[in-house]
């Protein structure tokens, strides 16, 4: 007899943990606090997606007119035309690499997105009511283990549809605001300077040439102290090349963990955890 009574407290007890479940889900799927936090996540990241593409594709134009410049030197009479720019030909490839890194982290956002927007449609919602309504009426009238693996197997699957994007979105999010925020900002804005140094570079440079094609005296001037000028010129690409590069890097970095590899790897963490449930369906609460 104690035995009888002990198993319907069990039952009883595992009984209310299932309502509260799905009691729970339910309150959670039409409040849409994970959605809205979802979506605002996206948004941001959506944000920062294009204003460093864009930043890419303007760096990547004024490093095209900077490869245009040239400087004409007439050593001991000779004339020389070098073209001082080119040595930012290496960064050039690898701007436009990035910018395509950009572009398909973007198109990543924007499946990410459509598979949003799927589990937010109303019938998901609905299959997920129905689902967890079924649930509970096979565990409160049946005890056949074939019925209630069939109803925790159609609740774990209205579950996953329902939450695990969003779910995933936010643990990408969570991630990086912890370790992937600060590399952001950081790269970033020396992305910024360097752009805004490669443009005031380019412009000196410019204007060393209009004062080599005037004339007089500081034409004579410009020409003869120009060889010298091209030396520290050269010597500013590099070490803007140099940060550039590293930047860029950093940049790519996190928008590939944070838009395509952490997606995954929590996508795959939440398939691994809901099979194991799919094994024992009937074993569910």
């Amino acid at each position: 007899m104690e035995k009888l009574n002990s198993s319907l407290a069990a039952r009883r007890s595992s009984l209310w943990l299932g309502v509260l479940l799905v009691v729970t889900l339910i309150g959670l799927s039409y409040s849409g606090l994970i959605e809205d936090s979802a979506e605002q996540q996206h948004q941001r990241m959506l944000t920062r997606a294009l204003v460093t593409f864009g930043a890419a594709r303007s760096l990547n134009g004024i490093i095209s007119v900077v490869q245009e410049t040239e400087v004409a030197l007439q050593p001991a009479g000779v004339g020389v035309t070098l073209a001082p720019g080119q040595i930012l030909d290496p960064v050039n490839d690898l701007i436009e690499r990035f910018s395509w890194v950009m572009l398909a982290s973007a198109a990543s956002l924007g499946i990410q997105r459509l598979l949003l927007e799927i589990s937010l449609w109303p019938w998901m919602t609905l299959v997920l009511i129905l689902a967890g309504i079924a649930w509970l009426v096979v565990r409160t009238g049946s005890s056949a283990v074939g019925p209630r693996a069939l109803a925790g197997r159609v609740l774990l699957l209205a579950i996953f549809l329902r939450f695990a994007v969003p779910c995933v979105m936010l643990a990408s999010d969570l991630v990086y605001q912890v370790f992937l925020d600060p590399v952001y900002t950081e790269a970033s804005a020396e992305l910024g300077r360097a752009q805004s140094e490669l443009a005031l570079l380019h412009e000196q440079a410019r204007s060393d040439r209009e004062e080599e094609n005037g004339g007089g005296l500081s034409s004579w001037w410009g020409r003869t102290t120009d060889h010298l000028r091209i030396g520290e010129r050269i010597s500013d690409y590099q070490a803007l090349f140099a940060r550039l590069a590293e930047n860029v890097v950093q940049l790519v970095t996190v928008f590939v963990l944070q838009t395509i590899l952490l997606p995954l790897i929590f996508l795959w963490a939440l398939l691994r955890l809901w099979r194991q449930f799919w094994r024992r369906p009937a074993e569910l609460v």
